[in-house]
């Protein structure tokens, strides 16, 4: 009776252990927006979940589905499309970065993201002819591409790229022939952005090797892995039964967190202005104002007996942004200047006042009434003389 249920115990940890050992060590749920970036799921069957996949050749069908992509559930975003999603989309996507999920982003949808990116972007250029590895020295290098080429030339023609500088704080994996970051990634608030300034397959790699550096890098930054291959004993057995534990990775390589500020260098015509962004005073020009918030923000520059000056400047994380300002003069005329004629003022010496002659009009009518009165007492005598006849 006793060997029985011995038997029994036994079947029972032995199913267990079996369907333990089926499951899936870590399963990673992703959220993909086209496939630019080389990553290929179907790899992965055994990690990996496809929370939503969308064709990235319309950006509307991602900002019809960005809940879906920001769902707490999915915990790697990846942006291989173009980029004619909308800015409301892509902040969103920035702010569940921030929270903790990992973001993998190719050109062209680089092009609409700003604060996270590990590189901050200037045009777009052509792609060199070759990509190679920025420091085989580094820990982070040797661990990502392990049994990897060191090198990988083009294939064709190049593709447009992001005419990219890293920023403070990125590590960066790939350079092309130019010297600039073709592959690099940094941490961004809770979580980490991964940035190709190109589209890494079939121009450069095949699919399947792309898929390892973006695999690779996604097991290294993910913030825990569940392992099953720590096994405890059951008593009464000799059977090791695998049981999930959760394991944080040791970090080989310190890895900076981004800034989350930025600062503006800001100058004036003619200098001495006073410096006001979104009414907090500042300073006086030329300066440099710091620690100041990304995004877009109102910049006034105020100076006595000038007129002010308003713009507006926007402000990427551990950047330093330019301002410039002129302020015309309170008595500026904008109009044409007419010429003011001049007057010159000419001393006039006064005529001495001439004797009054016959005509003079006082005269005239002193003769007229003289005369209209002789007339008028000629005229009362004859008519008397005539009544008394």
């Amino acid at each position: 009776m006793i060997r029985t249920g011995y038997n029994i115990n036994y079947i029972i940890i032995m199913l267990l252990a079996s369907i333990f050992l089926v499951l899936p060590a870590s399963a990673i749920t992703v959220a993909m927006y086209g496939t630019g970036s080389g990553f290929s799921p179907e790899l992965h069957n055994d990690t990996v979940i496809v929370a939503v996949s969308i064709p990235g050749s319309s950006g509307p069908d991602l900002d019809s589905h960005i809940d879906q992509f920001t769902d707490p559930s999915v915990d790697v975003i990846i942006l291989g499309g173009e980029d004619t999603f909308s800015i409301q989309t892509a902040s969103r996507i920035e702010t569940a970065v921030a929270g903790g999920k990992i973001l993998i982003v190719t050109y062209p949808s680089n092009k609409k993201l700003g604060a996270s990116l590990p590189a901050a972007n200037g045009g777009t250029t052509s792609g060199g002819q070759f990509l190679e590895l920025a420091d085989a020295n580094k820990v982070t290098t040797q661990e990502i591409f392990n049994g990897l080429p060191s090198r990988y030339s083009l294939t064709g023609t190049a593709s447009d790229r992001e005419q990219a500088t890293a920023s403070k704080g990125a590590v960066t994996l790939l350079n092309y022939d130019t010297g600039t970051p073709a592959l690099l990634y940094m941490k961004y608030g809770k979580g980490y952005v991964i940035e190709w300034t190109t589209l890494p397959s079939p121009a450069y790699m095949g699919t399947d090797t792309a898929d390892t550096i973006n695999y690779r890098l996604i097991s290294r930054l993910l913030p825990v892995i569940t392992s099953t291959a720590v096994p405890t004993t059951v008593p009464g057995t000799t059977t090791s039964m695998p049981v999930n534990v959760t394991v944080t990775p040791t970090p080989t390589e310190s890895i900076p967190s981004q800034p989350v500020t930025g600062n503006v260098t800001v100058h004036s015509s003619p200098p001495g202005a006073s410096i006001l962004i979104d009414g907090v005073y500042g300073g006086t020009t030329p300066t440099t104002v710091a620690d100041i918030t990304p995004g877009n923000h109102i910049i006034r520059l105020t100076l006595s007996g000038y007129y002010d000056y308003e713009g507006t400047i926007y402000i990427i994380a551990g950047k330093t942004a330019s301002a410039f300002g002129t302020l015309p003069p309170l008595n500026l005329n904008t109009a044409t200047p007419v010429a003011t004629p001049i007057v010159v003022t000419v001393p006039v010496t006064a005529e001495p006042t001439q004797q009054a002659g016959f005509m003079d009009n006082n005269i005239l009518v002193a003769i007229i009434g003289v005369v209209t009165a002789v007339i008028g007492a000629v005229a009362t005598i004859f008519t008397h003389k005539a009544k008394k006849e």
